[in-house]
């Protein structure tokens, strides 16, 4: 039962949502005067959303998921669970998210909510059989957590905080995608997925990632001058951070370097957020 809940809501992947929306808010509210509950708030809010944005995204794909194996064991594909069960899921997900997300947004947490679902469970969804540039946005989707959190905690909308995060966001997830799909590779041709890599030739699969994460490197050696990390101690941490991860870009394996960005992603944003948190 447990497990299946798990494959249902992914809670690794929304647990980093959730916790990328906390940081966008920790941000902008860091100080005596914070509420920890609006930020808890926030948390469980996109941790939600997420959570049924993969629910709804399994009852679309769960024929496509029942033909792949990392997939076809889950509720859904498997039919352990039917489709009207897994859009009641959805359903509670999303009150749940917009009960908790209202004391941000008020209203406009409805708004919030309609563009993250018409990002991931339209766009990037139905986009998905026909294209493997989907994954465009489905980027766009998963770099939106921070600027959600930044504007719950009353920052405004095209500070550089936030957009030089969602960007940050962004290109962090152009070669995760690409590296997972390559790693699924054979699943996704079994589900009729067309895989972007298949248009390259072999070196140019290789090297495509390996630029992505070179990209992310420089980026984020970028954050003092969108007013993150400007402190000494905290840039020279950066200094550290950022040459070590351009390292592995170039000479680590995929699945290394697959880890390696995501945990310099993780490094980045958690000296922000600890930079203001003493501040």
């Amino acid at each position: 039962m447990m497990r299946a809940a798990a494959s249902l809501v992914r809670p690794g992947v929304s647990l980093a949502v959730g916790l990328s929306a906390l940081a966008g808010w920790l941000l902008v509210s860091a100080g005596p005067h914070a509420a920890p509950a609006a930020g808890l708030a926030v948390f469980v809010g996109t941790f939600a959303l997420s959570a049924a944005v993969s629910v709804l995204n399994q009852v679309q794909e769960r024929h496509l998921d029942a033909l792949m194996e990392r997939t076809r064991r889950r509720p859904l594909a498997s039919g352990s669970m039917s489709a009207w069960q897994g859009l009641a899921v959805t359903g509670l997900l999303l009150t749940l998210a917009a009960a908790c997300l209202w004391a941000g947004f008020g209203p406009g947490s409805l708004a919030v909510i309609a563009v993250v679902l018409g990002l991931y469970n339209g766009l990037y969804t139905y986009l998905k059989p026909v294209t493997g540039w989907a994954m465009i946005p489905g980027a766009a989707c998963g770099a939106l957590p921070p600027w959600i959190g930044w504007l719950a905690g009353g920052g405004a909308a095209l500070a550089p905080e936030p957009v030089y995060l969602f960007v940050l966001y962004f290109v962090w997830q152009m070669p995760h995608f690409w590296m997972l799909a390559e790693a699924n590779a054979e699943d996704y041709a079994a589900a009729g997925f067309p895989v972007p890599a298949n248009s390259f030739s072999g070196f140019s699969r290789r090297a495509i990632p390996r630029l992505w994460s070179l990209a992310l490197a420089s980026l984020g050696g970028m954050a003092p001058l969108f007013g993150l990390l400007a402190g000494p101690g905290h840039a020279y941490a950066l200094a550290t951070v950022c040459p070590a991860y351009a390292a592995l870009a170039v000479f680590a394996r995929a699945r290394v370097l697959r880890l390696a960005s995501d945990g310099f992603l993780a490094a980045v944003v958690a000296l922000a957020v600890a930079e203001r948190l003493a501040g």
